[in-house]
């Protein structure tokens, strides 16, 4: 009788050995499976940070054309200005003696304070379009942070999350295929989420870069309105004239004509190079 109770004690025993073996077999699984996880995880954060990197270059590449679109309208606007000054200094200057020269003066420090003037204005213009730009570019940035870690900041290992290798080990073998087959799907629409982003940076910078060249524009308006006033104060107020010249001085790179008008009519200043015509390469 002893002897059959010690063999059922032993077969128990070895079942029990078993069970546990194949459990610690399927602990090991759960390792193996891990391993296979680390290369999905590379390759899908390879995908994103390159798809991301050249979305950033494409947004690189807005904000150099923008820049550049900056110093070239800066320029075009600021000869048109230095040219109209350069226009009303030559009339001032070429006056017959017979003009009262206290006068004159008066209309040479006009000239220049209103240029100056000018000079505030070109200051603020720029002022302003630094300021939008760095915030749409914060804001793409962000954008496109925002979506390279929606995808990089992925958990390997929560599968584990109440769970015992050694009591559930199936189960997190399981969650951890489905974790594989996730990684192993790669966004390829994400491709077309980033290029729409930048396209919709560019759109704004174009918003910003017209904004800009209005403020120029309005800038130039009024100190046209000066020199014309100033023009104006040359005849009525000093007595002196319109000074006719076939060739005007003109800052380098333009071209400016400049038609007479009569001494008894309201001058109009030789028409400014437009600045509309300066073409942004």
């Amino acid at each position: 009788m002893k002897k059959h109770n010690t063999m059922k004690v032993v077969l128990a025993f070895v079942a029990v050995l078993g069970l546990a073996s194949a459990q610690r077999e399927n602990s090991l699984q759960v390792v193996e499976t891990m391993a296979l996880l680390p290369e999905a995880y590379r390759e899908l954060q390879r995908y994103v940070v390159s798809a991301v990197a050249d979305a950033k270059h494409n947004s690189s590449d807005a904000i150099y054309e923008f820049h550049r679109e900056v110093y070239l309208a800066k320029d075009t606007f600021l000869r048109s200005a230095i040219t109209l000054e350069t226009n009303t200094l030559y009339h001032l200057n070429n006056q017959p003696l017979e003009v009262d020269s206290g006068c004159l003066n008066l209309l040479r420090g006009s000239a220049d304070l209103n240029l100056q003037v000018s000079g505030v204005g070109f200051t603020n213009c720029i002022l302003d379009v630094d300021a939008r730009l760095n915030a749409e570019i914060q804001n793409v940035y962000d954008q496109l942070q925002a979506n390279e870690s929606s995808y990089v900041q992925f958990s390997l290992y929560d599968a584990f999350a109440g769970r015992n290798i050694f009591q559930n080990p199936q189960d997190i073998n399981d969650q951890l295929y489905i974790k594989l087959a996730q990684l192993q799907q790669l966004p390829t629409e994400l491709v077309a989420q980033l290029s729409a982003l930048v396209t919709d940076f560019r759109a704004r910078l174009e918003v910003a870069r017209s904004t800009y060249r209005q403020c120029l524009t309005v800038n130039n308006q009024v100190f046209q309105t000066a020199v014309d006033l100033i023009l104006i104060q040359l005849q009525q107020v000093c007595k002196g004239s319109l000074v006719a010249s076939p060739t005007l001085p003109t800052t380098p790179a333009l071209t400016t004509a400049f038609t007479v008008q009569p001494t008894d009519a309201v001058p109009t200043m030789p028409p400014m190079v437009q600045p509309d015509e300066y073409v942004i390469g």
